[in-house]
């Protein structure tokens, strides 16, 4: 399959074929484009060739329904022994052979260098992208090519809570039969919004319901962003603190046009005005490698791709990483091929690469299986 070949290709070209009247395959069309809310990335971009690497985890979506924090606590009970360095940037790790053949890894970082037999790497991939990392010696060359070939994502996301979920039907209603409001919302084009926002295309999901969320479901609406308008929400706030007055006017002013066409909506009614808003930047945030996660363009940051490479060989080069080195890469880029990019393939990604260290360090019949 040709490697410049894209997901809007194969859906147009299907479409020409289809005896679908105009008009319906125009909607199709432009409901095709919410799948930049999958990948953070225009569906243009999209690697036909590529895209079976973006298959979803089989099985029920799993959420965090408050913060990180018990995950935080359960973690620091493990690592009650470490030494933690906040605030802390690594600039470079370099390999370096002691006497007897002994090799060790020097971490250097603006508050010291460190000295470890084994180091996990786990900073997104944008980052190595970026060359925000250094390694001496260089990396090899299929883990920095696979580096270069995967593409890195521009997703954003805007959070609008509410003192109560209006759009959802009363329980009087719900009593009587029927559905609540559906989990996802789609706008498409919306020509009723401000001028520079017609052009977009959003996905919105509703956190609302106690029939999908039981007794973690919230009066809160998450817009899932890409192309223009995730550059136009990470513009508009970034130099704006998230508890100023101006920050939730801007976000307010943006999103109002979507919420307010939701069932119930009164625009004096106290409970249809959002109680809080808040809205990520991963574009603007260099330790998030300036992007989201990993997806599988035919468009690269690092200019135009050379020759015709095996993406997922490169994916089994970095999750193998350089272990005669003390080297590994863990995140949600070295995921299994069913899980890249997401949260879930990030943590078997650290698990498997914790399990090999072990394995290395334990003799035979001593690994516990927990």
């Amino acid at each position: 399959m040709q490697r410049h070949r894209t997901l809007k290709d194969y859906v147009k070209e299907t479409l020409l074929t289809s005896t679908l009247d105009e008009g319906l395959q125009h909607d199709i069309l432009e409901l095709a484009e919410t799948w930049g809310a999958n990948n953070g990335d225009p569906f243009e971009k999209q690697s036909l060739k590529w895209v079976w690497l973006e298959e979803c985890l089989d099985g029920e979506n799993r959420f965090v329904s408050s913060t990180h924090q018990q995950i935080i606590k359960r973690i620091s009970e493990a690592v009650v022994n470490a030494n933690i360095h906040l605030s802390t940037s690594v600039e470079a790790i370099v390999s370096q052979e002691m006497e007897k053949g002994d090799k060790k890894l020097i971490v250097k970082t603006t508050n010291g260098n460190f000295e470890f037999d084994e180091v996990v790497v786990t900073i997104p991939l944008g980052c190595l992208k970026l060359d925000t990392l250094q390694f001496h010696p260089n990396l090899p060359q299929n883990i920095s090519q696979a580096i270069t070939d995967a593409s890195y994502g521009r997703l954003e996301k805007v959070f609008v809570a509410f003192a109560a979920p209006f759009w959802e039907r009363s329980e009087t209603d719900a009593s009587q039969g029927g559905d609540t409001y559906p989990m996802f919302t789609h706008f498409l084009r919306p020509t009723y919004a401000l001028e520079e926002q017609r052009s977009w295309t959003l996905e919105m999901l509703a956190v609302s319901s106690t029939a999908l969320f039981g007794a973690h479901a919230q009066p809160l609406l998450v817009f899932h962003l890409w192309r223009a308008a995730a550059a136009h929400i990470t513009s508009a706030i970034a130099s704006l603190t998230p508890s100023s007055d101006e920050y939730y006017i801007v976000i307010d002013t943006l999103f109002q046009p979507f919420y307010s066409r939701l069932p119930n909506y009164k625009e004096d009614c106290p409970d249809c005005a959002p109680t809080a808003v808040l809205a990520t930047k991963w574009q603007n945030d260099e330790p998030a490698g300036n992007g989201s996660y990993t997806n599988f363009t035919t468009h690269y940051r690092g200019g135009p791709l050379k020759g015709n490479p095996a993406i997922h060989d490169g994916i089994r080069a970095m999750r193998h990483g350089l272990p005669e080195r003390g080297l590994w890469f863990a995140g949600e880029h070295t995921a299994p091929f069913v899980a890249l990019g997401t949260s879930t393939g990030a943590y078997w990604s650290g698990e498997a690469v914790a399990t090999r260290i072990m394995e290395r360090y334990t003799l035979p019949g001593q690994l516990r299986s927990d």
